[in-house]
């Protein structure tokens, strides 16, 4: 659950248009205070923290920064006056894998947009991530442009989530291995020692940590399930290895196109689009190399040899389409197809990597103007 909670997005969402985003969600301390509401209900655990939505990191920087342009600051100050009231920015958290954000007018207000997490364990140290969206827009968006908005959003934060999972476990069956076998306990309360909880905004992950020391070991089989894949890496000496490499942490194919039967049926009529666009072009190159060898571009219709009225048919009809303007069009909507269809097919499988991770993090310096 640490993955998805409000002060991460600047160091693990780093580029341009997220950073933004999650500035909404962040908490100052002092005039942008952050508050959380718990709620018991049917035996059921909810937590909702608010903070207003402002571009708080954003205006503290550039006021820290006396060097700032002052044409940006006299843009600011206008568009601070026409600003309407910011409005009320939530995230939710439902026991035991529901986490909502939404932005409303106030605590009792409807969202015109709400973005919904489950994270569901199915195995130690391992879980199965959903998602879903539900907005007022002005048309329909199809499922799979979601799914890839939403493959490249969890590219930037997924491998760095790799390297803290490994240490959350090692605490946690450290924490069990302090507990005697005839000891009876409903808590573990050793992993809290692994967060530094430093930020105004993490008031919320700081009651779930409480939450999950206080119900895990609770959980069916969960103490026996982290131990052993404890005893597993450190007799193999696994916890002392490298991270696998990107190229299988962020396999998009294996952990979602293939169960994505939206995301398939794209793949295929990407497919499709490219293997038609290449016979496409190769036919057209084909019948004008023929044509050109043969004089019949540079040839009258009527002195072009022919046995039939049919050949007589296809002969214009391949002269015509191999005159210079009608032929470059189809082949240039040819080369546009297939390049579009590529370019979309790539989105289905590994994509983010080194380079791509190195462009994005750039946009660190610009956000945390400060440091």
């Amino acid at each position: 659950m640490h993955a998805h909670l409000p002060d991460h997005g600047y160091f693990a969402h780093s580029s341009s248009g997220a950073a933004k985003g999650f500035d909404w969600y962040s908490a100052d301390g002092s005039k942008n205070v952050m508050t959380v509401d718990e709620e018991f209900s049917n035996g059921g655990w909810k937590i909702t923290s608010s903070v207003n939505a402002v571009e708080k990191l954003i205006e503290y920087n550039r006021d820290v920064r006396s060097s700032d342009d002052k044409k940006a600051r006299k843009r600011d100050t206008k568009k601070k006056s026409a600003k309407q009231s910011p409005k009320l920015a939530t995230s939710t958290y439902t026991a035991p894998s529901l986490i909502s954000l939404g932005r409303r007018e106030n605590s009792t207000s409807p969202s015109n947009f709400v973005t919904a997490f489950w994270i569901c364990p199915v195995g130690a140290g391992r879980s199965r991530f959903m998602s879903a969206a539900v907005g007022k827009t002005p048309f329909s968006i199809p499922r799979w442009m979601v799914h890839i908005n939403l493959n490249n959003f969890l590219d930037q934060d997924t491998f760095l989530l790799l390297g803290q999972h490994r240490q959350v476990l090692k605490r946690e069956a450290e924490g069990y291995l302090q507990i005697k076998d005839d000891e009876t306990t409903n808590s573990n309360d050793v992993r809290k020692s692994t967060y530094v909880y430093r930020s105004p905004s993490e008031k919320l992950p700081v009651r779930l940590g409480q939450f999950f020391d206080a119900t895990l070991a609770r959980v069916p089989n969960r103490r026996e399930g982290v131990l052993a894949w404890y005893n597993k890496n450190v007799y193999n000496h696994k916890l002392l290895e490298p991270w696998p490499q990107r190229e299988q942490v962020l396999d998009r194919y294996e952990q979602h196109t293939k169960v994505c039967p939206d995301s398939m049926d794209v793949l295929r009529r990407c497919d499709q689009v490219i293997k038609t666009s290449k016979v496409i072009g190769f036919a057209l190159l084909f019948m004008r190399m023929i044509l050109t060898s043969s004089g019949a571009l540079s040839m009258p219709t009527s002195r072009i040899s022919i046995i039939s009225g049919i050949q007589q048919g296809v002969s214009r009809f391949a002269t015509a389409l191999m005159q210079n303007k009608l032929f470059y069009s189809i082949l240039g909507l040819a080369y546009l197809l297939h390049t579009v269809a590529s370019r979309i097919k790539k989105e289905f499988f590994f994509k983010f990597n080194d380079e791509l991770h190195r462009s994005d993090i750039k946009y660190i310096a610009k956000n945390w103007k400060d440091l």
